[in-house]
């Protein structure tokens, strides 16, 4: 049975998911209803369901809601949590492990990951995968310059898939041997500090686009652009 971190760090994996919790903490909801609310396929939501079973509840009259589980991955994907003011509160301090777990998790699946495929195959699939990941950040990026307070979750989820686009640009350099990728790598792990910074803040400070988030972004976007380019032409 997964643990709480490999089940949080499924409702935070994909967009979908986090907008399915979302929408259950708001309210209980019909398997009809959250396909209305999302605007997604019924074979879409049958997935993401499945994927988000250990923080679900469905009753006899087939209303999903939140269980426990359910309630503590909302409560990390808002930042709901009780306020502590000083950098070294509790506050900061679980936040910190969170998400330090939560890399530990992604970095653990890659490194322990032994396919029995080519070299060749195994290159096509992690480029394929990191260009959605790409395309996936790019649209959280577009997201957070069109609010004027920023959730939680976009800040968590746009460190995320940096952390698993770095991982995977850091393998495809071993394979390939393209420097501009591990240069790419490189880069992303400075921004992978600044967001994480902006995640543990004790305050929040990070619904803001304040300037310095606003150039943050812009460097995070122009780069982003790079590398899809970049892995488009391996």
């Amino acid at each position: 049975m997964a643990g709480q971190g490999d089940t949080r760090y499924k409702a935070l994996d994909h967009p979908i998911r986090r907008k399915i919790i979302q929408l259950l903490a708001s309210e209980p909801q019909t398997y009809s209803r959250l396909l209305e609310k999302l605007g997604i396929e019924s074979g879409h939501l049958a997935y993401h369901i499945r994927n988000l079973e250990e923080l679900l509840e469905k009753d006899p009259e087939g209303i999903y809601s939140l269980n426990r589980e359910g309630e503590q991955a909302y409560k990390f994907l808002t930042g709901e949590t009780e306020q502590v003011k000083p950098p070294q509160s509790s506050y900061t301090m679980s936040t910190l492990m969170v998400v330090s777990f939560l890399i530990i998790v992604i970095m653990g699946g890659i490194l322990l990951a032994a396919p029995a495929r080519s070299n060749e195959q195994h290159i096509t699939t992690l480029q394929e995968e990191t260009i959605g990941l790409n395309l996936d950040a790019l649209d959280t990026v577009y997201e957070i310059f069109e609010d004027w307070e920023i959730p939680r979750e976009h800040w968590t989820g746009l460190l995320l898939n940096i952390v698993k686009i770095k991982s995977n640009l850091e393998e495809l350099y071993i394979l390939t041997g393209e420097e501009h990728i591990n240069t790419y790598a490189e880069q992303l792990e400075n921004y992978e500090s600044e967001l994480s910074n902006v995640i543990i803040v004790g305050d929040p400070g990070y619904m803001s686009l304040t300037v310095e988030k606003r150039y943050l972004i812009r460097e995070l976007h122009t780069i982003l652009l790079e590398i899809d380019e970049a892995l488009s032409g391996l």
